[in-house]
């Protein structure tokens, strides 16, 4: 029985040495160039990896090949929820992550502005930021480009308030800026930043040509955070943040000139509508387009605390009149909305199962689920 059972192991190696002998190793060190800039309407997809915080990616999706193979392009990592933003005039992608020297166990904490090529998606540097930046749920105004791209505001939390700016230029960080009471950055003229503060004002900062403060300026409190508090979530169109309230309205701010300037609040909804219980909600609620038009995620169970809930219908305005235009059924419930870049522009809906759906921004109509495997994709960004 013993011999027979040899017999049969040297019958599988021979076959299997044969093929070894005929096989030849990949070369090493390979890398493979993307093309650059980007074509229009490729994505980048941010899997926060909520259950695994410490392997978050960002996948550099093409959203009109057919299959995964195809869709996915290229991958950056994005330790412990990171933030994401790229700048087509510097010709780089920015990570802001942190890092634990014991891993899973903890250990000192390192913050890092980690910078990437978007042409091979390999790391040409890092900037060691002051470890506090906020590791809260995925935001778009965590981190902002001022002054022409030159420096990078990344909003810490501790809960202590403050934004720590970086030299882009000689890649060094400059230093740390006080907002006490307030949150997020929102890029403001030429070389300032906004933030929303907790008594529902505003406050702006000003950054000196060396991205250190050089004052600051308040507006009154215009957002009624006890009765109709504004999502911090806005769709920026123009220089322009349209602020949606819990209640369904949308405050519309002007961040072009050195002073930001609240405009008149409008409704998202008819009365008979508010009566029925339409508001928005979700992850990330309304984004908005080049051409003027804003889409906001809307549910029809408003009440109090369903702001997170996202929804199952996107409303489409035109932004400068208060219009409605349109009114996309979504194929599934959404959570976040996204809208890239160039024509024509696709709505990306991010759902709550979790998927990414492409739809046809003019027309409405669903085109594509995405192939990719991301276990907690949220928040989209469009890459130029």
């Amino acid at each position: 029985m013993r011999v027979m059972f040899l017999y049969f192991l040297m019958g599988i190696a021979l076959p299997m040495r044969a093929a070894l002998a005929d096989f030849e190793p990949e070369p090493l060190g390979q890398v493979v160039t993307l093309p650059t800039p980007y074509p229009a309407g490729w994505l980048v997809v941010h899997d926060l990896a909520f259950n695994h915080m410490r392997e978050g990616r960002f996948y550099l999706v093409d959203p009109d090949a057919g299959s995964l193979g195809g869709q996915m392009r290229g991958i950056m990592s994005g330790d412990f929820i990171a933030s994401f933003v790229t700048s087509a005039r510097r010709g780089e992608h920015y990570v802001i992550e942190s890092f634990h020297d014991r891993g899973g166990r903890g250990g000192k904490r390192t913050d890092v502005v980690s910078i990437y090529d978007p042409a091979t998606l390999s790391v040409l540097g890092e900037v060691i930021i002051p470890a506090k930046r906020l590791t809260g749920m995925p935001n778009r105004f965590a981190v902002a480009l001022l002054g022409d791209d030159r420096f990078l505001a990344v909003y810490n939390f501790t809960p202590a308030q403050s934004v720590s700016i970086v030299d882009l230029q000689s890649r060094k960080f400059v230093g740390e800026i006080d907002i006490p009471g307030c949150a997020f950055v929102y890029p403001t003229g030429a070389r300032s930043f906004s933030s929303l503060c907790s008594d529902g004002g505003l406050l702006i900062t000003h950054l000196g040509a060396a991205g250190t403060a050089e004052g600051t300026d308040r507006l009154e409190p215009f957002n009624d955070v006890i009765d109709d508090a504004m999502f911090e979530k806005p769709a920026m169109i123009g220089g322009v943040a349209y602020f949606p309230t819990f209640t369904g309205n949308l405050v519309p701010v002007n961040l072009r000139g050195r002073i930001a300037e609240v405009g008149a609040k409008w409704s998202l909804t008819t009365a008979r509508e508010r009566a029925a219980g339409w508001r928005p909600g979700g992850a990330w609620p309304a984004v908005g387009g080049e051409d003027g038009r804003l889409y906001v995620l809307m549910h029809g169970h408003g009440a109090e605390g369903t702001h997170k809930d996202g929804g199952d219908q996107v409303w489409v305005f035109d932004a400068a009149s208060g219009k409605r235009q349109q009114i996309i059924k979504l194929a599934s419930w959404g959570i976040a909305l996204s809208l890239s870049a160039g024509k024509p522009a696709r709505l990306v809906v991010t759902g709550a199962e979790p998927t990414v759906d492409i739809y046809d921004a003019a027309g409405g109509h669903h085109v594509k689920t995405l192939a990719i495997s991301a276990s907690t994709p949220l928040l989209v960004h469009a890459v130029r």
